[in-house]
């Protein structure tokens, strides 16, 4: 299973990560604040193959990948 972790201070909601995965597991959801925010789909864990893809593509360094 793998863990994908969004840091809110950091995501500025540019969706790279949502361009850059190949299995369209990430999607962007508007905030309290009405900005965007990255976010997994629910079947990520069991879907990811952890090619870190959304990780680098990041520019803010938002996102942590583990396996768990």
């Amino acid at each position: 299973m793998v863990r994908h972790t969004v840091d809110p201070v950091k995501c500025r909601g540019c969706g790279k990560c949502v361009e850059m995965c190949g299995l369209e597991l990430w999607t962007l959801v508007d905030t309290d604040n009405g900005k965007k925010r990255a976010q997994v789909i629910e079947e990520a864990k069991d879907m990811c193959h952890m090619c870190l893809a959304c990780r680098d593509a990041c520019p803010e360094e938002a996102i942590a990948i583990t396996e768990e």
